[in-house]
């Protein structure tokens, strides 16, 4: 059970990472250019990839959910020109994602799709104008897709909303895994540490087995983070978004700027650790400046509290000597 966890963790960070991926392609850009051919170009990408892929599809989705209720022209055209079964499937539940029922059943009346209906008819899941993310982190993607194809910031704000009823320990938890998603991908795990440290102390510690919904909302949290941090490097109205969320909430603020500094903190610690590690092909006693370094930083990857990651390093740049 716990390997699975621990699988289906990085798979579902994979699967976020198309978010920060479609960054590669008009998509991320459409609600300002309104490229001529951009919708066939992306449609046409993912109906390559769709065969073989397992990728969530959650953010084209929501880009098409979008696109369907400002767009009616865009919407007839789409759904008259597509030929792949799959993609016709994708395109009932944007319809029905945006709320667009009546649509939505002739299209799967037309199209023999009407398993894929009376599914969504029976779990119901939500429209887009009212998605706000919880446990789902499926949401997060639809959100961005969304937002791609209007440019409207009230879908990120509705990401990062989610923060806002977390706990203080959730919220630094989701950033540090966030964190940790942007500079060593997925395994959350740094070349030369341990596989997967910091996905078995969240496991452990939001009870996923027990209470899977609670360790839910922490990955639904860090996908976000780590998400929306990705994609303001080239956005500038999810970069003010993101910023002036965070600036807004002294909690959350304070919270976010630990967490930076925590995460520079375990930077160190891993350089300082790689320096001082010992040469196997000699065997000597371990020189305690390692062995302080790599306690600070497996501190963080188990979550432990930031003091933990902090105490090593402060007494190190202090003193140039480990704490005793």
């Amino acid at each position: 059970m716990a390997k699975f966890l621990i699988v289906a963790i990085a798979l579902l960070f994979v699967q976020c990472r198309s978010a920060g991926a479609a960054n590669q392609d008009c998509m991320a850009d459409y609600y300002r250019t309104k490229a001529p051919g951009c919708v066939d170009s992306v449609l046409s990408q993912f109906r390559q990839a769709a065969a073989g892929s397992k990728a969530d599809p959650s953010t084209i989705i929501g880009f098409l959910a979008q696109l369907f209720v400002v767009s009616p022209e865009d919407k007839q055209r789409i759904l008259n020109d597509e030929s792949s079964d799959h993609v016709r499937s994708v395109h009932l539940v944007a319809l029905y994602r945006a709320g667009l029922l009546d649509d939505a059943r002739r299209f799967a009346e037309k199209h023999q799709l009407a398993a894929l209906l009376q599914k969504l008819e029976t779990t119901r899941p939500a429209s887009l104008a009212v998605v706000r993310p919880s446990s789902t982190p499926a949401d997060n993607d639809l959100l961005i897709g969304a937002y791609m194809a209007s440019g409207d910031t009230a879908f990120i704000q509705r990401i990062l909303e989610n923060f806002s009823g977390a706990d203080d320990g959730m919220a630094s938890d989701a950033m540090r895994m966030g964190y940790m998603n942007s500079k060593f991908g997925p395994n959350l795990t740094p070349k030369g540490r341990e596989e997967n440290v910091m996905a078995r102390a969240g496991c452990a510690k939001y009870q996923c087995k027990t209470d899977p919904a609670k360790f839910l909302r922490v990955l639904t949290l860090s996908s976000a983070f780590w998400a929306l941090q990705s994609l303001a490097q080239g956005d500038d109205g999810i970069k003010k978004t993101f910023a002036g969320f965070f600036s807004r909430d002294t909690r959350l603020k304070n919270l976010l700027a630990a967490e930076q500094a925590t995460f520079e903190n375990y930077l160190t610690a891993l350089a300082v650790a790689a320096a001082f590690k010992p040469d196997h092909a000699s065997p000597t006693e371990v020189d305690p400046t390692y062995t302080s370094m790599s306690k600070a930083a497996a501190a963080y990857e188990n979550l432990e509290p930031a003091s933990n990651v902090f105490a090593p390093i402060e007494a190190f740049t202090k003193s140039g000597k480990p704490p005793k």
